[in-house]
Formats: C-alpha cells, structure tokens, sequence
C-alpha cells in the first residue's frame, strides 16, 4: 500500500496570450518553468470579460534534496504521474476548463488551463488552490520513502513559495501589480511563523518570533479562496496570537502574513 507524503513539488506554469474558444491550445513545444511566474497570472478587471490561458508542463524528473536537506542532484525522481483534480479560489464568475479534460498527465506531459469569466467581487488578491496528487518513483534506499510515493498537492503550497498562485482584482486603469516587495514569498519569515496545533478544531495560536520589526497584515482565506480572518499586526520580537475559525467549519485554510518585505504562507487543517 502507497504511503502518502507530502512535498513542495513544483508545478510549472507559463501564460500564453493566444486562446482558442471555450478551451484551450497545448503548446507542446512549452517547457519553461514559471514563465511567467505563478503569482503573475495577469489581472482580472472588475466588471471586465475575462480570458486567460496557463500552459501546463509536468516535468519528467524532480529534485527533491533541497526541499529536505540535502544538496541539489542527490535525490531526483522519476515523475510517473500528476493527477490535476481542481483549481479553487477564482473570484465569484470565474471558472476554468482544462485540456486534458481529465486532468491526468504523464511524467513530461503538457497541457493548460483556460480561465474565463467576469466578476464584480471586491479588489484584492485571491489565491488559488491546486488540488490533487503526483505520484513518483526511483527514491533510493535510506531517505525514509518507499521507492513509489504519492504526494498531495495542495499541502506543497504551505512549503514552498514557488508554488502560490493567485490572481488579482482590480479596477480598469489601475496598475496590475504595485512594484512593492509584497508578492514575494520570504522563506525567512516563513521560518518565524508557528501554528499549533495543526490539525486542530478551529482553535488554534499564531506564533511570530522575529527579532525585527513586523508590521504587515495576517490574512487566512478557506479553500475557495474567501477571506475568513483578517487582522493588521505591528510587533517587534516575539509575538503570540489565538484565533478562532471554529465557526467556519472543516476544512483546509490557508494563513498568509503580507508585509511590504514579502509574504509568508501555512496551511491549516480544521477537522
């Protein structure tokens, strides 16, 4: 029986101006990875149709020894497969198809997503949910994994900044993404920022440790990418909060802290 792990696997993304209908074009010859980066899919204007499509390339191999601890070039694995159930968290009006329609690619596939769509929801930043499983094979002995191992996706957004796609309202005219430091995910705060316990029932304390000033804004949205909490925090040091969600029921939520310096990003899991 396939154990199931957890990794920030890179899921490649490039954006393509040309679409075709109610669907999308593979562009087979794509093998960029995030060209454009995954947090600059373009804006969507309010009140404005919208179309948009993402090419997809799922690579034949990945590196997995930076994301625990070992030089890069030790542990690569064989991608066998990467099963896309759905993308959540696009404004109200938005949807999606995907090509292939079933979501299912093989280890060196393309494929795209064609977004489209109008929305009147409010300006701000939604970020979108991946959801869904990779499968890879080939992990020597000795690192603690089966030689088949199933990852989840969804739970590599927590680790990994190279994985937070989002997409931004905004009126017509205005600049699609101010030149500020805010869009960048930092791995230094990430490492700051504590929640426990994870899983929990609703209830749980934020743990800020910097021995710097943090000012910024704690923003958890759930699993479509509605915000749920909200707060502006201005600390110096050690910092502790409880926050309850109990009321929003079970789920997967995500916490991000948004500063001008750049934004840290956690899942959390309310059962």
């Amino acid at each position: 029986m396939k154990k199931i792990y957890f990794l920030p696997i890179v899921f490649l993304f490039s954006v393509q101006t040309i679409f075709a209908g109610m669907g999308c074009t593979i562009d087979s010859a794509n093998t960029a990875f995030f060209s454009p980066g995954p947090d600059s899919i373009p804006c969507i204007e309010r009140g404005v149709a919208y179309s948009q499509i993402i090419q997809i390339h799922v690579p034949q191999t990945l590196d997995i020894g930076p994301f625990i601890g070992f030089p890069a070039g030790i542990i690569i694995l064989t991608v066998d497969s990467l099963n896309l159930d759905s993308l959540t968290g696009f404004p109200t009006g938005m949807t999606y198809n995907l090509n292939p329609a079933d979501g299912h690619f093989l280890g060196g596939d393309n494929g795209c997503v064609y977004a489209y769509g109008t929305t009147n929801d409010p300006l701000g930043n939604y970020p979108l949910g991946v959801h869904g499983t990779i499968s890879v094979s080939g992990i020597p002995g000795g690192f603690g994994f089966p030689p088949d191992t199933t990852f989840q996706l969804e739970q590599a957004q927590s680790m990994s900044g190279m994985f937070q796609l989002s997409v931004d309202v905004i009126n017509t005219g205005d600049e699609c993404r101010p030149s500020t430091g805010i869009r960048d995910f930092s791995a230094e705060l990430n490492s700051l920022i504590q929640v426990y316990p994870n899983p929990n029932n609703g209830v749980f304390d934020l743990r800020l440790d910097a021995g710097r000033r943090i000012n910024g804004e704690i923003v958890i949205t759930d699993i479509a990418g509605r915000r749920v909490f909200s707060q502006v925090i201005d600390v110096i040091g050690l910092y502790t909060t409880s926050i309850n969600l109990s009321q929003f029921g079970k789920g997967l939520y995500t916490l991000q802290i948004k500063t001008s310096e750049g934004f840290a990003s956690k899942n959390i899991s309310i059962e």
